[in-house]
């Protein structure tokens, strides 16, 4: 699987069949980000109305599968789990054998029954820089203890040129206790090659 990461919680996943974008954003939010050709669009929590706006203004295929509720889904042989959070849906993924959980919009802490949804993660996707409405980097840390994946990939941070009041990366690094790390342009991983201990990925902002 190749992961690439657009800035806030817009993400490109691509298996060996199909592609997956999350919660893609139009240049209002300050970043500019070519049109991405995609099979699956998933929204974590937008009005039809904008969610249409931001989807033809910012994917290129025309046979899209979007997924923005609660419920179960398969498209192409990925597996989606959405299950509701406080005003958002969080979402469950099997794709090429690996478990992945998309925690966009997460505001505070999981439930009991979700974080047994999201045992066995491989890899999560997971808010850390907001300062009021979205997730606290010690928050953050808490969840990542509950939930133990493998792979952390921490994403809704500050970054040059964003329009939104976030903290920067450095916050929750330090409250994980990890040197910030040159980010890498894309991560590749399979099955067979997740860390045995956790691991922070950063990825470098592709705009």
């Amino acid at each position: 699987m190749e992961i690439k990461y657009f800035g806030h919680s817009f993400f490109r996943l691509k298996s060996k069949e199909m592609v997956l974008i999350t919660n893609p954003f139009d240049s209002s939010l300050g970043l500019k980000v070519p049109p991405q050709a995609a099979d699956i669009v998933l929204f974590s929590s937008l009005a039809k109305i904008e969610l249409n706006k931001i989807i033809n203004k910012t994917v290129s295929r025309e046979k899209l599968f979007v997924i923005d509720n609660p419920g179960e889904y398969e498209v192409g042989g990925i597996f989606v789990l959405g299950t509701a959070g406080e005003k958002t849906t969080f979402y469950v993924m099997t794709m090429d054998g690996l478990r992945l959980v998309f925690l966009g919009g997460l505001s505070g802490k999981l439930s009991d029954k979700q974080i047994e949804e999201f045992d066995g993660v491989d890899i999560l996707f997971l808010p850390v820089g907001d300062k009021e409405k979205l997730l606290a980097a010690k928050q953050a840390v808490e969840i990542i203890n509950q939930v133990e994946p493998k792979i952390i990939i921490p994403m809704s941070y500050q970054l040059p040129g964003l329009k939104l009041d976030l903290a920067p990366l450095t916050v929750f690094l330090k409250e994980i206790g990890q040197e910030q790390k040159a980010p890498l342009d894309k991560l590749l991983i399979t099955k067979d090659k997740l860390p045995l201990e956790k691991e922070v990925v950063i990825l470098n902002a592709r705009n």
